[in-house]
Protein backbone atom coordinates (compact mmCIF):
# COMPACT_ATOMS: atom_id res chain seq x y z
CA UNK A 1 0.00 0.00 0.00
CA UNK A 2 0.98 3.53 -0.85
CA UNK A 3 1.61 5.71 2.18
CA UNK A 4 -1.28 7.84 3.08
CA UNK A 5 -0.82 11.61 1.65
CA UNK A 6 0.49 14.27 3.99
CA UNK A 7 -0.81 17.19 2.31
CA UNK A 8 -4.24 16.73 2.07
CA UNK A 9 -5.10 19.57 -0.01
CA UNK A 10 -3.46 18.19 -3.35
CA UNK A 11 -4.48 15.44 -5.10
CA UNK A 12 -1.86 12.95 -5.24
CA UNK A 13 -3.20 12.20 -8.91
CA UNK A 14 -3.73 15.76 -10.93
CA UNK A 15 -1.73 17.41 -8.28
CA UNK A 16 -4.64 20.15 -7.90
CA UNK A 17 -4.92 22.11 -4.85
CA UNK A 18 -7.41 24.34 -3.23
CA UNK A 19 -5.63 27.18 -4.67
CA UNK A 20 -5.86 26.10 -8.65
CA UNK A 21 -9.28 24.81 -8.12
CA UNK A 22 -11.06 26.40 -5.13
CA UNK A 23 -14.37 24.31 -5.46
CA UNK A 24 -12.04 20.97 -5.11
CA UNK A 25 -13.80 18.32 -3.32
CA UNK A 26 -11.27 14.94 -1.99
CA UNK A 27 -13.08 11.44 -1.18
CA UNK A 28 -11.33 8.64 0.64
CA UNK A 29 -11.75 4.85 0.30
CA UNK A 30 -11.48 2.40 3.55
CA UNK A 31 -9.38 0.13 2.20
CA UNK A 32 -6.17 1.89 1.08
CA UNK A 33 -7.34 5.59 2.81
CA UNK A 34 -5.99 7.37 -0.41
CA UNK A 35 -7.52 10.89 -0.62
CA UNK A 36 -8.16 12.17 -4.75
CA UNK A 37 -10.43 14.85 -5.91
CA UNK A 38 -13.69 13.41 -7.20
CA UNK A 39 -12.99 14.61 -11.10
CA UNK A 40 -10.11 11.77 -11.23
CA UNK A 41 -12.46 9.49 -9.52
CA UNK A 42 -15.20 10.22 -12.29
CA UNK A 43 -12.36 10.21 -14.87
CA UNK A 44 -10.76 6.95 -13.40
CA UNK A 45 -14.11 5.04 -13.31
CA UNK A 46 -15.42 6.32 -16.44
CA UNK A 47 -16.13 2.72 -17.23
CA UNK A 48 -18.72 0.95 -15.18
CA UNK A 49 -16.55 -2.17 -12.89
CA UNK A 50 -13.57 -2.14 -10.45
CA UNK A 51 -10.55 -0.91 -11.30
CA UNK A 52 -7.20 -0.34 -9.35
CA UNK A 53 -6.47 2.34 -6.91
CA UNK A 54 -5.75 5.48 -9.28
CA UNK A 55 -2.57 6.60 -6.91
CA UNK A 56 0.37 5.13 -8.42
CA UNK A 57 1.95 2.18 -6.36
CA UNK A 58 -1.37 0.88 -4.90
CA UNK A 59 -2.61 -2.13 -5.95
CA UNK A 60 -6.00 -1.98 -4.37
CA UNK A 61 -9.37 -3.10 -6.09
CA UNK A 62 -12.26 -0.76 -5.59
CA UNK A 63 -15.18 0.00 -6.81
CA UNK A 64 -16.90 3.92 -7.39
CA UNK A 65 -19.24 3.28 -4.58
CA UNK A 66 -16.28 2.89 -1.86
CA UNK A 67 -15.39 6.33 -2.27
CA UNK A 68 -16.86 8.56 0.65
CA UNK A 69 -16.37 12.09 1.77
CA UNK A 70 -13.86 12.35 4.55
CA UNK A 71 -15.46 12.37 8.44
CA UNK A 72 -12.21 13.14 10.33
CA UNK A 73 -9.12 15.62 9.45
CA UNK A 74 -6.63 13.16 10.31
CA UNK A 75 -6.48 10.56 7.96
CA UNK A 76 -4.82 8.25 10.67
CA UNK A 77 -8.01 8.62 12.58
CA UNK A 78 -10.25 7.96 10.43
CA UNK A 79 -8.51 4.23 9.55
CA UNK A 80 -8.74 3.19 13.11
CA UNK A 81 -12.55 4.31 13.54
CA UNK A 82 -13.12 2.30 10.19
CA UNK A 83 -11.19 -0.32 11.38
CA UNK A 84 -12.75 -0.69 14.93
CA UNK A 85 -16.09 -0.97 13.45
CA UNK A 86 -15.23 -3.76 11.18
CA UNK A 87 -13.85 -5.23 13.91
CA UNK A 88 -16.91 -4.74 16.27
CA UNK A 89 -19.27 -5.46 13.58
CA UNK A 90 -18.11 -9.00 13.25
CA UNK A 91 -17.22 -9.42 16.86
CA UNK A 92 -20.71 -8.10 17.88
CA UNK A 93 -21.37 -10.47 21.40
CA UNK A 94 -23.14 -9.19 24.21
CA UNK A 95 -22.92 -10.20 28.35
CA UNK A 96 -25.29 -11.96 28.56
CA UNK A 97 -24.09 -14.63 25.95
CA UNK A 98 -21.12 -15.62 28.24
CA UNK A 99 -20.92 -18.08 31.11
CA UNK A 100 -19.15 -15.55 33.14
CA UNK A 101 -18.21 -12.10 33.54
CA UNK A 102 -14.23 -13.61 33.33
CA UNK A 103 -14.84 -15.02 29.71
CA UNK A 104 -16.07 -11.26 28.62
CA UNK A 105 -13.34 -9.89 29.83
CA UNK A 106 -11.62 -11.81 28.08
CA UNK A 107 -13.53 -11.42 24.67
CA UNK A 108 -13.26 -7.66 24.84
CA UNK A 109 -9.24 -7.73 25.31
CA UNK A 110 -9.52 -10.15 22.59
CA UNK A 111 -11.46 -8.08 20.41
CA UNK A 112 -9.32 -5.11 21.46
CA UNK A 113 -6.50 -6.88 20.76
CA UNK A 114 -7.43 -8.08 16.85
CA UNK A 115 -8.40 -4.06 16.02
CA UNK A 116 -4.97 -2.81 17.36
CA UNK A 117 -3.20 -5.19 15.26
CA UNK A 118 -5.27 -4.48 11.95
CA UNK A 119 -4.40 -0.29 13.27
CA UNK A 120 -0.71 -0.87 13.62
CA UNK A 121 0.14 -2.92 11.13
CA UNK A 122 0.64 -6.21 13.29
CA UNK A 123 0.09 -9.90 12.36
CA UNK A 124 -2.35 -8.58 9.40
CA UNK A 125 -2.40 -11.37 7.58
CA UNK A 126 -3.22 -13.84 10.78
CA UNK A 127 -5.31 -11.44 12.40
CA UNK A 128 -7.34 -10.86 9.17
CA UNK A 129 -7.63 -14.63 8.76
CA UNK A 130 -9.39 -15.51 12.14
CA UNK A 131 -11.71 -12.63 11.39
CA UNK A 132 -12.66 -14.76 8.16
CA UNK A 133 -12.83 -17.99 9.69
CA UNK A 134 -14.99 -16.78 12.03
CA UNK A 135 -17.64 -14.79 9.75
CA UNK A 136 -17.69 -18.06 7.27
CA UNK A 137 -18.13 -20.21 10.66
CA UNK A 138 -20.68 -18.10 12.37
CA UNK A 139 -22.74 -17.25 8.80
CA UNK A 140 -21.95 -13.36 8.73
CA UNK A 141 -21.84 -11.51 5.09
CA UNK A 142 -18.49 -10.43 4.39
CA UNK A 143 -20.04 -8.41 1.31
CA UNK A 144 -24.01 -7.31 1.71
CA UNK A 145 -23.73 -8.35 -2.70
CA UNK A 146 -22.02 -12.16 -1.30
CA UNK A 147 -24.12 -14.86 -0.56
CA UNK A 148 -22.02 -17.44 1.29
CA UNK A 149 -23.76 -21.03 0.98
CA UNK A 150 -20.75 -22.32 2.93
CA UNK A 151 -21.40 -20.24 6.16
CA UNK A 152 -25.05 -20.99 5.80
CA UNK A 153 -24.23 -25.03 6.21
CA UNK A 154 -21.69 -24.24 8.97
CA UNK A 155 -23.88 -22.27 11.50
CA UNK A 156 -27.11 -24.87 10.31
CA UNK A 157 -24.19 -27.65 11.95
CA UNK A 158 -22.75 -25.19 14.64
CA UNK A 159 -26.51 -24.40 15.66
CA UNK A 160 -27.00 -28.32 15.65
CA UNK A 161 -24.18 -29.39 17.91
CA UNK A 162 -25.01 -26.74 20.42
CA UNK A 163 -21.89 -24.97 19.85
CA UNK A 164 -22.16 -20.75 20.28
CA UNK A 165 -18.91 -20.05 18.38
CA UNK A 166 -17.86 -23.21 15.87
CA UNK A 167 -14.52 -21.34 14.42
CA UNK A 168 -13.27 -21.70 18.56
CA UNK A 169 -12.13 -17.98 18.42
CA UNK A 170 -14.32 -16.69 21.44
CA UNK A 171 -14.37 -18.77 24.34
CA UNK A 172 -16.79 -19.22 27.42
CA UNK A 173 -19.83 -18.82 25.33
CA UNK A 174 -22.85 -19.75 26.80
CA UNK A 175 -23.90 -23.62 24.76
CA UNK A 176 -26.86 -23.04 22.33
CA UNK A 177 -30.05 -24.95 23.45
CA UNK A 178 -32.34 -25.67 20.97
CA UNK A 179 -36.07 -24.92 21.71
CA UNK A 180 -38.50 -27.86 21.29
CA UNK A 181 -40.18 -28.87 18.05
CA UNK A 182 -43.51 -27.28 17.04
CA UNK A 183 -45.83 -30.41 17.20
CA UNK A 184 -47.85 -30.42 13.96
CA UNK A 185 -51.05 -28.30 14.23
CA UNK A 186 -53.95 -30.31 14.70
CA UNK A 187 -57.36 -28.85 13.91
CA UNK A 188 -58.87 -31.34 16.02
CA UNK A 189 -57.25 -31.07 18.86
CA UNK A 190 -56.62 -34.87 19.43
CA UNK A 191 -60.46 -35.76 18.99
CA UNK A 192 -60.33 -39.39 18.26
CA UNK A 193 -60.22 -40.80 14.81
CA UNK A 194 -62.35 -43.91 15.23
CA UNK A 195 -65.86 -44.62 15.98
CA UNK A 196 -67.63 -46.52 18.42
CA UNK A 197 -70.29 -48.30 16.65
CA UNK A 198 -68.97 -48.88 12.99
CA UNK A 199 -65.56 -48.85 11.52
CA UNK A 200 -64.53 -47.13 8.13
CA UNK A 201 -63.13 -49.60 5.34
CA UNK A 202 -60.62 -48.41 2.59
CA UNK A 203 -63.08 -50.18 -0.10
CA UNK A 204 -66.70 -50.56 -0.40
CA UNK A 205 -69.28 -51.87 -2.96
CA UNK A 206 -68.94 -50.88 -7.06
CA UNK A 207 -71.86 -48.88 -6.63
CA UNK A 208 -69.57 -46.15 -6.21
CA UNK A 209 -67.17 -47.37 -9.33
CA UNK A 210 -69.12 -45.21 -11.61
CA UNK A 211 -68.37 -42.07 -9.36
CA UNK A 212 -64.72 -42.25 -9.15
CA UNK A 213 -64.54 -42.45 -12.72
CA UNK A 214 -66.24 -39.29 -13.41
CA UNK A 215 -63.90 -36.65 -14.47
CA UNK A 216 -66.10 -33.87 -13.47
CA UNK A 217 -66.85 -35.23 -9.82
CA UNK A 218 -62.83 -35.81 -9.20
CA UNK A 219 -61.98 -32.44 -10.83
CA UNK A 220 -64.34 -30.56 -8.39
CA UNK A 221 -62.17 -32.28 -5.40
CA UNK A 222 -65.29 -34.76 -4.11
CA UNK A 223 -64.31 -37.08 -2.07
CA UNK A 224 -66.61 -40.59 -1.83
CA UNK A 225 -64.74 -41.70 1.62
CA UNK A 226 -66.39 -38.42 3.26
CA UNK A 227 -69.56 -39.28 1.91
CA UNK A 228 -69.59 -42.41 3.16
CA UNK A 229 -68.19 -41.85 6.46
CA UNK A 230 -71.19 -38.69 6.86
CA UNK A 231 -73.74 -41.60 5.61
CA UNK A 232 -72.37 -43.95 8.60
CA UNK A 233 -71.87 -41.61 11.07
CA UNK A 234 -75.45 -40.51 10.61
CA UNK A 235 -76.71 -43.59 10.79
CA UNK A 236 -74.89 -45.00 13.46
CA UNK A 237 -75.02 -41.51 15.65
CA UNK A 238 -77.69 -42.33 18.30
CA UNK A 239 -77.24 -45.84 19.23
CA UNK A 240 -74.92 -44.29 22.08
CA UNK A 241 -77.63 -41.46 22.85
CA UNK A 242 -80.06 -43.13 25.96
CA UNK A 243 -82.59 -40.58 26.99
CA UNK A 244 -83.34 -41.67 30.28
CA UNK A 245 -79.76 -41.06 31.16
CA UNK A 246 -79.61 -38.65 29.48
CA UNK A 247 -82.42 -36.56 31.19
CA UNK A 248 -82.00 -33.58 33.79
CA UNK A 249 -83.08 -34.04 37.42
CA UNK A 250 -86.60 -31.89 38.10
CA UNK A 251 -86.36 -28.12 39.18
CA UNK A 252 -88.84 -27.80 41.81
CA UNK A 253 -89.99 -24.31 41.28
CA UNK A 254 -91.43 -22.44 44.25
CA UNK A 255 -95.64 -22.06 43.70
CA UNK A 256 -96.69 -18.39 43.22
CA UNK A 257 -99.22 -18.92 45.78
CA UNK A 258 -97.07 -19.17 48.19
CA UNK A 259 -95.70 -16.16 47.80
CA UNK A 260 -96.07 -13.48 50.32
CA UNK A 261 -98.32 -10.45 49.69
CA UNK A 262 -95.20 -7.76 49.39
CA UNK A 263 -93.52 -10.11 46.40
CA UNK A 264 -97.13 -10.17 44.41
CA UNK A 265 -97.33 -6.36 44.62
CA UNK A 266 -96.20 -4.51 41.58
CA UNK A 267 -95.57 -0.67 40.94
CA UNK A 268 -97.28 -0.62 37.34
CA UNK A 269 -97.81 3.15 36.61
CA UNK A 270 -100.37 2.25 34.30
Amino acid sequence: MAPIVEKPDQCPVCKSDQITNPDIRFKINTKCYHRICESCIDRHYRDSGAKNCPVYGCDKILWKRDWRTQTFEDLRVEREVEIRKRVERILNRDENEFESARAYNDFLELRETLAMNLVLNMDINATNRKLRDYQKANGIKVDKNIEDAKSKAALKKAREEGSADPSGLIQGLKKIVAPPPVAEYDPFEDLPKSYDYFMLKEEYQDVWKPGKQSVALRAGGYDFMERVEESLLSAFAGLGVFLEDEKAEPNPTFPRSKLPAAAKAVDDVF
